[in-house]
């Protein structure tokens, strides 16, 4: 984030590294919340002596926003949206619990949901957590968000939990002579509902 911060790069960080229930084991997931040119990116990374070792790009369902993903180790990844996010698809990032790099720095910590639906809330001396659907207006009030927002994040997870489903709707993996910009403009010339959300959405 830092290596970021020197190009004018802003950049979010969320997940279980922000909330405090991290563990040896968890992702380090760096998201930048703009449509930049992935070359600036790289360029930040790399220039910072960081060692790209794959890029992907990912679409987790049909409807969803197209993100490239930059990992500089098996743990730690960079992704941004490729195309502009929907209000809904921005939530998510407050809903798991997002940082700031001054935050971070600051050692403040959020709360947030995890993959179980459960609602983790930092304290003093740790973090307590509680299931999501025991109460969705007590976790909306925490998390300062709308309950309806909270209700359908849920039903979401909860459908992939009851359903068992793991994978991703598209991931490509980037040759290296190949651009994040050009692999979307391939996707968009072969996608329909691409189009369709570009037009809508810019």
């Amino acid at each position: 984030m830092e290596a970021l911060r020197r190009r004018n790069l802003f950049s979010l960080t969320y997940g279980s590294i922000v909330r405090g229930d991290v563990k040896l084991t968890s992702d380090v997931d760096v998201f930048i919340p703009d449509v930049i040119p992935s070359h600036d990116i790289e360029l930040a990374l790399t220039s910072a002596g960081y060692n790209i070792i794959s890029r992907e790009v990912i679409q987790a369902t049909p409807s969803y926003v197209v993100k490239g993903y930059i990992y500089v180790d098996e743990l730690t990844s960079v992704s941004f949206p490729l195309i502009p996010m929907r209000s809904e698809e921005e939530m998510f990032y407050s809903l798991a619990g997002k940082s700031t790099l001054d935050e971070l720095i600051g050692d403040v910590r959020k709360p947030g949901i995890n993959k179980e639906l459960m609602l983790i809330v930092p304290t003093e001396e740790g973090h307590y957590e509680f299931a999501i659907e025991r109460s969705i207006e007590e976790a909306a009030k925490i998390l300062s968000v709308d309950p309806n927002v909270l209700r359908k994040r849920v039903y979401v997870l909860r459908r992939r939990k009851e359903i068992g489903r793991t994978g991703v709707y598209r991931s490509i993996l980037l040759q290296p002579e190949e651009s994040f910009e050009s692999v979307l403009k391939k996707l968009i010339d072969a996608s329909p509902s691409l189009r369709r959300r570009l037009k809508e959405y810019g």
